[in-house]
């Protein structure tokens, strides 16, 4: 999965699954605000600190 996918999360369907699936959607979503943050934190700490 590549980090230049939508930011918005997937909308799960209402129905008997849907805990399930927004918990699973939660995750992804969570896992990849993990891994744009710390690809954020490596670009900023290869700038130069004045």
């Amino acid at each position: 999965m590549n980090p230049t996918q939508p930011t918005t999360p997937p909308q799960p369907p209402v129905s008997n699954e849907r805990r399930r699936i927004s918990r699973a959607a939660r995750r992804r979503v969570h896992a990849r605000e993990l891994r744009v943050r710390r690809t954020q934190k490596d670009a900023r700490a290869q700038l130069p600190v004045w």
